[in-house]
């Protein structure tokens, strides 16, 4: 099968290259206006946990450490210290003098309520991995306080860092959750100052405290815009509409990156690509997908290599387990390996008593081409994958409520360099969980309690061996990032997946 590139770059763009290259107005005006794809339901970073909302989450709020991207090692934020006081509690000192956005002062009642509403699955948080693990918080005084974990969680300290954003209890209790998802208030480094449709304001925080591992943000407002189509965005780059967009296309960053005035590149990232598929049969009796044979076969029948060549790009590569290779406890050797092989994927069909094929729904988000291509290898080997392409969140959404047996998406772990974010997020027997797999899901929650690094990793090496060998998942390849933004923009894609505008600044 012969897989083809997709231009992207429709006759608006054309036309904008033509023009002569972006205007520089951001730097006139100590500006900087972005372009996502996808609108914001609401700002709550528990709630909007599409990647584009865990930016937003990283400039508006803080969380009580970080992990310094440049060597992952975690670094004071909201605490200045912290220290294990048992194998289940971890005590956190912090900064005292911070204050919100709206003048309130930052205390460990704010920490503790935060964390101790959102521990409770009632509160709808949608990773629920990332707040699940929590038993309770305590204040011990104003600016000490200690989280205590159901179970030894050894990952903890990752989950601390990457995706618990503290806000204000006195604000969020007045205005609810849906008034605060609405009008957020935080600590960070940015300020959400303008709504206006998919449009957003974020203004410089000039009281964002010193020191902080955040650094001294440069840019005084950010502007967003939201524009779904790539092409358009694109266009608008070149046009000088918006300085910075992402989630371009490879072939596209190959066009932009000779253009005057443009930077385009292809970023690294921990984020993994993968096909879920609908073992336990949420979508309803008769379900082949429930067959190990038939999601052995889907397996079998898709070029992997071939995609990730064609239609990746840059340093893409193909994994063959459920999480991303770095992370702890993702041992890459475990998996069972299915080698491209259709006639393979055919006897296997054949054997299962799908020889004439069969239908599946799938939905995907982020690649229309991958996603044909996906597509167009499974009707070769008489499976009709009907697609549709979602935005994001509906996507997501479609799969976590068994609506479709298959699921081309992409996980980023919230850069979490652990495997209990990425594998304990779809196999723990919750929503995300398409197998529900009693053995797998016994031997996570060994590998996530343990406080043995090599029980951990011994868990985690067999779950994946059976997650791998009765096929719940395709797993496809990491993602890179296609990035394109002015050339006079100082910034930095990092592998963790995050831009950081507080980090970035005008030449």
């Amino acid at each position: 099968m012969t897989i083809r590139m997709r231009p992207v770059l429709t006759a608006v763009a054309a036309c904008a290259l033509l023009a002569g290259g972006p205007a520089l107005a951001g730097p006139d005006d100590n500006g900087l206006t972005i372009g996502l794809g996808e609108e914001f339901p609401n700002f709550d970073g528990y709630i909007n946990t599409s990647r584009d909302g865990v930016v937003m989450t990283r400039h508006i709020w803080d969380t009580l450490i970080w992990r310094d991207p440049a060597d992952f090692r975690y670094r004071p934020l909201l605490a200045i210290d912290w220290r294990m006081v048992d194998d289940r509690t971890w005590e956190f000192d912090l900064r005292e003098g911070v204050v919100f956005h709206d003048g309130s002062a930052f205390t460990a009642e704010d920490v503790a309520f935060t964390l101790n509403h959102y521990a409770d699955p009632e509160a709808g948080a949608r990773s629920q991995r990332s707040v699940s693990w929590i038993e309770t918080v305590e204040v011990v005084d104003d600016y000490t306080v200690r989280i205590v974990a159901k179970t030894p969680f050894p990952p903890a300290l990752e989950f601390v860092a990457g995706s618990l954003p503290i806000y204000p209890s006195d604000y969020f209790e007045t205005v609810g959750p849906d008034g605060f998802g609405q009008a957020p208030i935080g600590t960070g480094p940015y300020a959400l100052t303008g709504i206006d449709g998919g449009n957003y304001i974020l203004t410089r925080n000039a009281d964002y405290f010193d020191g902080g591992g955040k650094g001294t943000p440069s840019i005084d407002v950010i502007e967003v815009r939201t524009i779904p189509d790539t092409a358009t965005r694109i266009a608008e780059l070149i046009a000088g509409g918006i300085d910075w967009t992402w989630n371009v296309p490879a072939d596209q960053v190959a066009q932009l990156s000779g253009f005057p005035g443009v930077t385009a590149e292809l970023g690294s990232t921990m984020r993994i690509a993968m096909i879920a598929l609908d073992a336990a049969g949420r979508t309803g009796e008769g379900n082949p997908l429930t067959d190990i044979r038939v999601r052995q076969a889907i397996n079998h029948a898709i070029d992997r290599e071939t995609i990730v060549a064609n239609l990746v790009g840059g340093n893409g590569e193909v994994i063959n387990v459920p999480c991303y290779p770095m992370q702890f406890g993702c041992d890459a050797e475990a998996g069972v390996v299915y080698a491209y092989d259709p006639e393979r994927a055919r006897a296997l069909l054949d054997e299962a008593g799908y020889g004439d094929g069969f239908s599946v729904d799938m939905a995907s988000f982020r690649d229309r081409a991958r996603a044909e291509a996906v597509q167009a290898y499974l009707a070769a080997v008489g499976v009709t994958a009907n697609l549709e392409m979602l935005q994001a969140r509906a996507s997501f959404s479609a799969w976590r409520e068994g609506q479709i047996g298959m699921w081309y998406g992409d996980w980023g772990s919230f850069s979490v360099a652990d495997t209990s974010a990425s594998m304990s997020n779809f196999f723990n027997g919750g929503v995300n969980d398409g197998a529900r797999d009693a053995e797998v899901i016994a031997l996570l929650e060994t590998a996530d309690s343990s406080v043995d690094p090599a029980e951990r990793q011994a868990s985690y090496s067999e779950a994946i061996r059976i997650a791998t060998e009765r096929a719940y998942w395709v797993p496809m390849h990491t993602i890179v990032m296609g990035y394109a933004y002015n050339e006079a923009l100082d910034f930095t894609p990092h592998v963790d997946e995050l831009p950081r505008f507080f980090m970035a600044s005008w030449r």
